[in-house]
């Protein structure tokens, strides 16, 4: 076979390699998911909740949260929510379809 035969007959592999791959993908959605509610006894004594994060860790976190954004005038101030709004209001002007007939 000649080297464009070799180039189609991998090509013919790949694509059929990524559909099946595809279908297996779109299967494997629809299966539903193993229920571990019952794998559990139900009779454990209950227990205090455990803290995961030390609290001395959480009051620095909060103490130091403002260095991020101090004011309003950080990271350009209203200019981004301004202009999102705007383009936002001209691309529902430009999508809209005309309220009059031309006639």
């Amino acid at each position: 076979p000649t080297m464009a035969q070799l180039v189609e007959i991998k090509f013919v592999k790949m694509r059929s390699l990524f559909l099946f791959a595809l279908i297996i993908a779109a299967a494997s959605a629809f299966v539903a998911p193993a229920n571990k509610a019952v794998a559990f006894n139900g009779r454990t004594s209950p227990q205090a909740p455990k803290m995961m994060i030390d609290g001395s860790v959480m009051e620095s976190v909060a103490s130091t949260s403002n260095i991020v954004a101090t004011n309003s005038g950080d990271f350009g101030g209203a200019f981004w929510p301004v202009a999102g709004i705007v383009s936002l209001a001209a691309l529902i002007l430009f999508l809209a379809p005309p309220l009059v007939d031309s006639e």
